[in-house]
């Protein structure tokens, strides 16, 4: 059985594979980008789904007057997305990361 994070690289790969098929130059970069914008997008949002529903069930499990779970939940998740997102990124496309001291 495939994980989730192994099915949705290979939809990915298979976006970027359609978009350098394209025959015409700006066609292809625009599908190319838009791809790697829509990849970056559900990186970042199923994170953020996710701490809604876990934030809006310990908001009714355990409710503070001054505390949101969802708040602070949809926080995480974007910062998590983001975090996934880069690594993503960075690995896929091609990116090396700088060491400290501005080598690579």
């Amino acid at each position: 059985m495939q994980t989730f994070s192994h099915h949705f690289e290979e939809k990915a790969n298979q976006l970027i594979r359609k978009a350098n098929r394209l025959k015409d130059r700006s066609k292809r970069q625009f599908a190319y980008r838009a791809a790697i914008l829509t990849i970056y997008g559900f990186q970042v949002a199923i994170p953020v789904l996710l701490g809604i529903g876990v934030g809006t069930l310990m908001d009714k499990a355990w409710p503070y007057e001054h505390f949101s779970w969802v708040l602070n939940f949809i926080l995480l998740g974007f910062l998590v997305g983001l975090y996934n997102a880069n690594n993503w990124f960075y690995i896929n496309i091609g990116l090396k990361k700088t060491k400290k001291g501005g080598k690579k």
